[in-house]
């Protein structure tokens, strides 16, 4: 199996090290990843201006644009093949809304448009707790060997939440879950003639069973989506 891991972190990030790490026990690797910090892009993608690829090792690409943008390249100029798109882990939780400003998302919305299966891991943490990303990459190999069983339909994907842990849990629970709906609580301070966000995350509001209810109660929150809406 070829296998595109991608983020919205940068190329150096720790999440997407892990990602890639864990991904090369089901298939063979590559990593097409933007060069700077892409997070919150949503689906954003460059068409006004040409995109700069460095190849910094035979099965690593680094790409001076965005997450979907990354797979865009990978799909129609740089890799012959692509059975399955991974993106992350991305250092921060998207879960309900954030789907829609969420780059990590956007890389394997983008593969289901072409009709590539994929999953979006994302790591939950609160405030300035110190993330332990081995923790993480071994949930993702645990998530990869038994969603990797559940085939999708064409333009579907997996959204995964790990949740904010204190050490290595015993075992790695999941729950399949719809996305919570609620707005987030969006705050501005005042700086001047500036307006400076101050929206707490952790105190938005959501519904019981949803994916935020889920991943802030302690289990891995999974989520099917579809990249566009039946007809």
């Amino acid at each position: 199996m070829d296998i595109l891991v991608t983020n919205d972190d940068g190329v150096d990030a720790p999440g997407l090290q892990c990602l890639a790490r864990q991904a090369s026990h089901f298939g063979r690797v590559t990593v097409v990843a933007p060069r700077e910090v892409f997070s919150g892009c949503g689906h954003m993608v460059t068409t006004r201006r040409p995109l700069q690829v460095v190849r910094r090792t035979d099965s690593v690409f680094v790409v001076d644009g965005s997450p979907a943008d990354c797979v865009r390249l990978a799909k129609t100029e740089l890799l012959e093949a692509i059975d399955l798109v991974l993106a992350g882990v991305n250092d921060g939780a998207n879960l309900g809304i954030d789907i829609h400003m969420s780059g990590t998302v956007a890389a394997v919305r983008e593969a289901a448009l072409y009709g590539i299966p994929g999953i979006a891991f994302s790591q939950y943490r609160r405030g300035p707790q110190q993330q332990d990303w081995s923790v993480s990459a071994a949930a993702a190999q645990h998530l990869l060997s038994d969603l990797l069983n559940r085939p999708l339909e064409a333009g579907e994907f997996w959204n995964v939440n790990f949740p904010a842990w204190n050490g290595q849990p015993e075992r790695f629970h999941w729950k399949l879950c719809r996305p919570d709906e609620h707005p987030l609580p969006v705050r501005y301070e005042r700086d001047g003639g500036r307006f400076v966000y101050a929206g707490d995350y952790h105190a938005r509001p959501y519904a019981p069973g949803t994916d935020v209810d889920v991943c802030f109660g302690g289990l891995i929150a999974v989520s099917r989506l579809r990249a566009m809406c039946r007809p």
